[in-house]
């Protein structure tokens, strides 16, 4: 079904060069921890990319700082936007300046267990490095970094390729993945302003070939006040509507562009190897959650720029056209007379 591009490191190598990204968008409070448990990887060889995303903090000083006194065998590169601009940006820069087949992901305020890097690489390996993605499960933790005894399972099942667009592939989280190069390659760069990576990382792998999930808990997923595409940290329930309305709010405006490029990407060419049912199918779901979702953003905005009444004069327009395309079906004389008179409409001239 699908033609994948073959990888730079063969199946039969012994070493594959991977690349560990972690993202920071003022995160000072953490930032330490995630670069400390990216630096004990026990994997070699390894790109470690600390990328901020103009932090207002000392998110980025903490990282050169870090990397400074880093005496080790990995290879450390350091990014960084001069302004706030978005993850897409971030993940564009560290796959332009690294050169690792496969490239883990991590967030700033997480922890990746040691051999995380090195579990994934003998996963991907025993795939014939085939696997476009692969994701593990998260271990809970609390801002202080005390185990909250709880595991995510992060493993995405769907029934079809529509399933999978219409749940943006449900229980994925970029705190969990791992992609083939390729991923990123074969379709171009990411919006710079994408919040939701995963969303579209994850439709890209799909297009392109295998997905494997690891039940391992191989990252420490923390959870605290200040996750706003998260609802975890149980507080009082005043406190939980307002973050959780906050969280919707976000959660909305960042779907609506998650699905535009999702949308682009299922109209691409890597994607055309998929059954065109299945990309037809997809491709209006996507359609449709777009809408959606911007309907909801404006709710929870309470922007009341497209009224009421301009969603249901769409909304008629619509039925009025799916009414009509289905009596043109049920007698196509309709339209072979339509047809004739546009003939002899072009014939005049």
């Amino acid at each position: 079904m699908n033609t994948p591009m073959e990888p730079r490191s063969q199946p039969n190598e012994s070493v594959v060069l991977a690349t560990l990204v972690i993202y920071a968008y003022n995160e000072e409070r953490f930032i330490s921890k995630a670069i400390e448990s990216a630096f004990a990887q026990t994997y070699s060889p390894l790109e470690v990319v600390l990328s901020d995303d103009g932090s207002a903090d000392r998110t980025y000083c903490i990282m050169q700082e870090m990397s400074a006194a880093y005496i080790g065998p990995h290879k450390i590169i350091l990014n960084r936007n001069e302004r706030n601009i978005g993850i897409g940006s971030q993940l564009n820069a560290a796959v332009a300046k690294s050169t690792g087949e496969l490239i883990v992901l991590a967030n700033a305020d997480d922890v990746s267990l040691p051999n995380r890097v090195r579990v994934l690489v003998e996963r991907w390996k025993a795939s014939d490095c085939r696997a476009r993605v692969i994701t593990n499960d998260l271990a809970l933790i609390g801002a202080a970094g005390q185990s909250l005894g709880r595991i995510m399972n992060t493993e995405t099942i769907f029934q079809s390729l529509e399933d999978g667009v219409r749940r943006r592939f449900g229980g994925v989280a970029a705190a969990s993945l791992a992609v083939r190069r390729d991923v990123f390659e074969a379709f171009g760069p990411l919006p710079d302003n994408l919040l939701l990576e995963d969303n579209a990382l994850y439709l890209r792998a799909t297009l392109l070939g295998e997905r494997v999930h690891l039940r391992e808990p191989l990252v420490n997923y923390r959870v605290h006040a200040d996750n706003i595409s998260q609802a975890y940290d149980l507080v009082d329930f005043q406190e939980w509507r307002t973050r959780h309305h906050r969280k919707a709010i976000w959660q909305k405006s960042e779907s609506v562009k998650a699905y535009l490029q999702m949308l682009r990407d299922l109209h691409s060419v890597p994607a055309d190897s998929w059954p065109v049912e299945d990309l037809k199918r997809a491709r209006w779901a996507a359609m449709e959650k777009l809408l959606e979702n911007a309907m909801l953003r404006d709710y929870y905005l309470g922007d009341d720029t497209v009224t009421t009444g301009h969603r249901v004069a769409t909304l008629l327009r619509l039925l009025r056209l799916v009414f009509k395309l289905a009596i043109k079906r049920a007698l196509p004389v309709i339209e072979r007379r339509n047809d004739y008179w546009h003939y002899r409409q072009v014939s005049k001239k």
